[in-house]
C-alpha cells in the first residue's frame, strides 16, 4: 500500500484531498495546526503540530515507510495574515527542508501546493510555466521562491519532486471570507454583497478536480514518469468574478440585484487577468478538470445545503 505524509491536512484543500487519498487507498499521515473534523478522525493519523518545522517532520515521517511528502502547508493564504517573518520562514525555508526531509526518510517523491500567485503581472492570454515570477508582493514572492529552492534541492538529491501551482481554488471547506462562501452566505440571508466591478478575470477550479489532479501527480511521480518541475493546475478557462457572482446567484434563485457591482473599489495590487495554461501538466498526467465552473458551483452549493441539514461541518 501507498503511503504517504501530508501537511497541511487541516486547510482547505488538505482536508478534503484526506478524502480523496482514504478513497484512493492510499495511507496517510497527516499533520496540521488543529483536529481534524470527527467525520475523518477514525481513519486517518493525524498529528497536532502547532508550529511546522523540519525536524518535527522528521520525527512524525520517521516511525515508518513514506513513499511521498506531500507538502500543503503554507502563511498567507488569508489575505490578513501577512506577517513577514511567518511568510519567509513557512513559504520560503519550509518547502526545501520537507524535500531534504522526504530524502531522508526514503521517499520516493515529492509534491508541494504552488500558487498562481508565485506568477508576476501577465498581460497575455494563458501563463504558461516559463511566465516571470513575482518579485515585490510578499505573499507571491515567497512562494515562488520556496517552490525554486524545493525544485531545486529535489533535483539536487535526485528525488522527484513537483510543485503544483494552484490557481482559484473553491468549493466546499473554504474560508467564510472567501469569494464563494461569502457570496451564499449574505445571498442566504437577504443581504446586499458589496462588490467591486467584478471585471476581474480569474481560473476558478473546484476544490475536487485539484484533489484529482494531486492524485494524478503522485501516481505519476511514483511511477517516474513525471518529470521533476513546476507546473500549472488550472481549467484554462476564463471567468469574471462577476460572472462568478451571478453564478452563484442564479444557482441558489436568489436575486442578482443584491449583488452591488461597483460598491467597492479595486484593490490596487488585484491583477485584472490571472488564467493558466494547463496543458504541460495534462499532457505529463493525463489529468483533465471535470467541473466547469457552474457545474462546480451548483456542486458546491449542493453538498453545503446537504451538510447543514445533516449538522456536519
Amino acid at each position: 500500500m501507498t503511503r504517504v505524509l501530508l501537511t497541511g491536512g487541516t486547510g482547505f484543500i488538505g482536508a478534503r484531498l484526506l478524502t480523496h487519498l482514504h478513497a484512493a487507498g492510499i495511507d496517510v499521515i497527516s499533520v496540521g495546526r488543529s483536529a481534524l473534523p470527527e467525520r475523518l478522525q477514525s481513519i486517518i493519523d493525524h498529528r497536532v503540530v502547532p508550529r511546522l518545522d523540519a525536524e518535527r517532520l522528521h520525527q512524525v515521517a520517521s516511525g515508518g515507510q513514506v513513499d511521498a511528502v506531500i507538502h500543503l502547508a503554507a502563511a498567507g493564504i488569508n489575505p490578513g495574515d501577512r506577517n513577514h517573518t511567518n511568510l519567509r520562514r513557512i513559504n520560503g525555508h519550509l518547502p526545501a527542508e520537507c524535500v531534504d526531509v522526504a530524502q531522508a526518510v526514503g521517499a520516493r517523491g515529492f509534491l508541494m501546493a504552488g500558487s498562481s500567485s508565485e506568477y508576476a503581472r501577465f498581460d497575455g492570454d494563458r501563463i504558461r510555466e516559463d511566465a516571470p515570477l513575482e518579485t515585490m508582493k510578499l505573499y507571491g514572492a515567497t512562494k515562488a521562491a520556496g517552490s525554486i529552492m524545493a525544485i531545486a534541492t529535489g533535483a539536487a538529491l535526485r528525488l522527484p519532486c513537483a510543485n503544483l501551482r494552484l490557481f482559484n481554488v473553491f468549493g466546499p471547506g473554504e474560508a467564510p471570507h472567501r469569494l464563494c462562501p461569502a457570496l451564499r452566505a449574505a445571498l442566504q440571508e437577504g443581504r446586499e454583497v458589496p462588490l467591486s466591478q467584478g471585471l476581474q478575470v480569474r481560473d476558478f477550479i473546484h476544490v475536487d478536480d485539484a484533489c484529482r489532479a494531486i492524485l494524478a501527480a503522485l501516481s505519476t511521480t511514483l511511477a517516474g514518469s513525471l518529470p521533476t518541475g513546476h507546473y500549472n493546475v488550472c481549467t484554462g478557462q476564463p471567468t469574471s468574478v462577476r460572472s462568478f457572482a451571478l453564478d452563484v446567484a442564479a444557482a441558489m434563485n436568489a436575486d442578482a440585484s443584491l449583488l452591488r457591482f461597483g460598491a467597492l473599489p479595486l484593490r490596487p495590487d488585484d491583477q485584472p487577468r490571472v488564467v493558466g495554461n494547463p496543458s504541460l501538466f495534462e499532457a505529463m498526467t493525463g489529468w483533465r478538470p471535470l467541473h466547469t465552473v457552474t457545474t462546480g458551483i451548483a456542486h458546491t452549493l449542493s453538498e453545503l445545503s446537504r451538510a447543514e441539514r445533516a449538522g456536519t461541518p
